[in-house]
């Protein structure tokens, strides 16, 4: 696969991976709760690890 393709692919695959996490954070916001908790913090661990990603490309 090309260089060009490959990175790409990656970055549509980290913006749609963002772009859920961020959907899964304001549809657990309008519920309270213990689960509601833990189901947003799963996203944004989602988020921190699309950023730790994309960071350790630009080191």
């Amino acid at each position: 696969m090309k260089d060009s393709t490959r990175s790409v692919l990656l970055v549509t695959a980290r913006t749609l991976v963002a772009a859920g996490c961020v959907a899964v954070v304001v549809a657990a916001r309008t519920t309270a709760g213990w689960g509601s908790l833990a189901i947003m913090l799963a996203a944004l661990v989602g988020l921190l690890a699309v950023l730790a990603s994309y960071n350790r490309r630009f080191r």
